[in-house]
């Protein structure tokens, strides 16, 4: 297997999320300067701002990582002994966590912060998470071909999703309105939207018709 190497470019980019990780772990997002994350990375200040144009980009770099490892790493073949309304459940439960981990909050309020009077790189931004392929979207993907949903257009049943998850369980902590979920809230916020989901989008089987 042929490995392939990393140029310097990549290298330094990698060792500026790293450092910014670490710092935003340590320090917070607010008491992190770019010039501290030049210092932890080895890195000029120069250099930072040749990969990244703020801080704020590197907050929204940080997040799309976070979403893309969390949400990818569900293992959609252990739902063979679950019936498909509970295979979202579990789903929407993963993304849940992700999405009212207090980490992922503090970095998503620095960010929107920023982005809010910039409400074209903001879309941008966020489009760039989006369209990241989850184990979500995987799923619908797998339903769809197999006809079990109904779902004509995937993208807006994952953005149906998405909004009725996030009404409750990112947006009111983004914005320091409530506090984030516990494990029973967020069971019952999966439970519910997938119901509600499950309704629109299910395909029901005539087994009559079938001589079952």
């Amino acid at each position: 297997m042929k490995v392939i190497k990393k140029g310097r470019s990549e290298i330094k980019r990698e060792a500026i999320l790293n450092a910014a990780k670490q710092a935003f772990q340590e320090f917070g997002v607010q008491n992190t300067s770019m010039d501290k994350l030049s210092a932890m990375a080895q890195v000029s200040k120069r250099t930072v701002y040749n990969h990244f144009a703020s801080k704020e980009t590197i907050v929204m770099e940080l997040l799309a990582e976070l979403w893309r490892t969390s949400m990818a790493e569900h293992d959609i073949a252990g739902f063979i002994n679950l019936d498909l309304e509970q295979q979202l459940v579990a789903l929407l439960e993963s993304e849940i966590n992700v999405v009212t981990d207090p980490h992922y909050i503090e970095l998503a309020k620095v960010a929107f912060g920023y982005f809010f009077y910039k409400p074209e790189e903001l879309k941008q931004q966020d489009a760039k998470i989006s369209k990241q392929e989850t184990a979500l979207y995987n799923w619908l993907i797998e339903q769809q071909a197999k006809q079990t949903l109904a779902i004509d257009d995937i993208e807006l049943a994952s953005t149906q999703l998405h909004s009725l998850v996030k009404g409750s369980a990112f947006w009111p902590q983004v914005l320091s309105m409530e506090p984030s979920l516990t494990q029973t809230e967020a069971r019952v916020l999966a439970q519910q939207t997938a119901k509600l989901f499950m309704s629109q989008y299910q395909i029901c089987v005539d087994t009559k018709n079938l001589g079952l």
